[in-house]
């Protein structure tokens, strides 16, 4: 599987400047006010002509740009903007990973154009929350995380398949995801380029630094068997429904439980999202309250699915007080997981909608993407007795 990643440069300038436009054009030093003691978190590329760089005390910061603006790193306001990416990202592509403080990785398993894919993703992003990435496309998760970082503003750097260690050979030691000390330790041995790392023996390599140094000579090879964690949003969904007349029927409380219901399941499925547990907050016209939390045995989020387990439970609560206040919370958020379905069973289905979800998925995945079973009449075993064959929508 391809995997994409988007790199947010300079993250924490761009957060300041969408909550003051007039820093737009302005040399900007975040890592905190000039006459403190602190080192310097990020610079605008306008600071940077002045030779500021990041980790450079604050004081030789100014030194260097008297002009510039002076903020402190505001971490909550990055890591709500570093979510809004996230939770955009989650709209697009069912397989997302965020990786603090500013990657995003996308698995590109289901897109067909990926090139195309992840330039509508950038665009988007930019378009929706004003920050801007670059990507890096490869089959390697740091490959990818390494490529977003060389390319250039809004542009993809595409890694073929293969062509890793090409990438990797020149790239400096810093650039691995390894500790400070083993770099330290490799320079001392003459090695400051990754290419230079395969020049020595594997087995020295391993004598010196243990499991570290396979790991080493595999970050060399361009090799990283890390799989995509697909993100799970630990926050919950929640609302409330507040009745100036105390409903005191059944059925008038599932109606607007079922109104819930669906807003919530809207948002979930936007988000290519499932809940595992659903908790009911009844708060009743003589001031008592009463919770129930539902777990699900499978994820869902299916309206039908929630209101059927609601109704049960609502039917248990016996003869109830006239109800003032009711709440649903959706918890334990998880993503999607495909599931087989069956297209014979149940009730007919609307036939023009589904030759428009087929050609829909022809369209991006290609004409083998959905097959048409066909009975053969000479089969002997019930594996023979059936066929697929190529779904023409047009003769459909």
């Amino acid at each position: 599987m391809r995997i994409a990643c988007f790199f947010l440069p300079q993250f924490a300038v761009q957060v300041e400047r969408q909550r003051a436009p007039s820093l737009q054009g302005k040399p900007i030093v975040i890592g905190g006010y000039y006459h403190e003691t602190g080192h310097v978190h990020s610079v605008s590329e306008e600071a940077a002509a002045y030779g500021v760089a990041p980790d450079m005390p604050l004081r030789q910061a100014y030194s260097l740009c008297p002009s510039g603006v002076f903020l402190p790193y505001r971490a909550e306001n990055c890591e709500e903007g570093f979510m809004q990416v996230v939770a955009l990202a989650a709209n697009l592509c069912p397989i997302v990973e965020p990786v603090p403080p500013v990657h995003v990785l996308l698995g590109l398993r289901y897109e067909r154009d990926g090139l195309r894919f992840v330039r509508e993703v950038l665009s988007s992003v930019e378009r929706h929350t004003g920050f801007k990435m670059t990507c890096g496309v490869s089959s390697v998760r740091f490959v990818s995380m390494l490529a977003a970082e060389e390319t250039v503003e809004a542009d993809v750097l595409v890694v073929p398949d293969g062509d890793e260690q090409v990438f990797l050979r020149n790239l400096p030691l810093e650039r691995l995801p390894v500790s400070d000390n083993t770099v330290r330790r490799l320079h001392l041995f003459g090695i400051a380029r990754v290419g230079e790392i395969l020049t020595l023996p594997a087995g020295a390599i391993e004598a010196q630094f243990g499991k570290d140094g396979r790991r080493l000579i595999e970050f060399a090879q361009g090799i990283d068997e890390v799989p995509l964690k697909p993100w799970c949003d630990e926050s919950e969904l929640s609302m409330e429904k507040h009745f100036d007349i105390p409903v005191e029927y059944t059925g008038e409380l599932l109606q607007s439980i079922e109104e819930l219901v669906a807003v919530l399941c809207s948002g979930l499925q936007s988000r290519w999202q499932c809940c595992r547990t659903t908790t009911i907050e009844v708060r009743f016209e003589d001031g008592t309250t009463l919770n129930r939390s539902l777990r699900f045995k499978q994820p869902v989020s299916s309206g039908t699915v929630m209101n059927n387990r609601i109704a049960r439970c609502i039917e248990q609560f016996g003869d109830m007080a006239p109800v003032e206040d009711v709440r649903l919370t959706l918890k334990d958020l998880c993503a999607e997981t495909g599931r087989q379905a069956s297209f014979l069973d149940g009730p007919p289905r609307a036939k023009d909608q589904l030759l428009e979800a087929v050609r829909t998925l022809q369209g991006r995945y290609g004409d083998t993407v959905v097959k048409k079973v066909v009975a053969c009449r000479n089969g002997r075993l019930p594996e023979e007795r059936f066929a697929f064959t190529a779904c023409d929508v047009d003769r459909a």
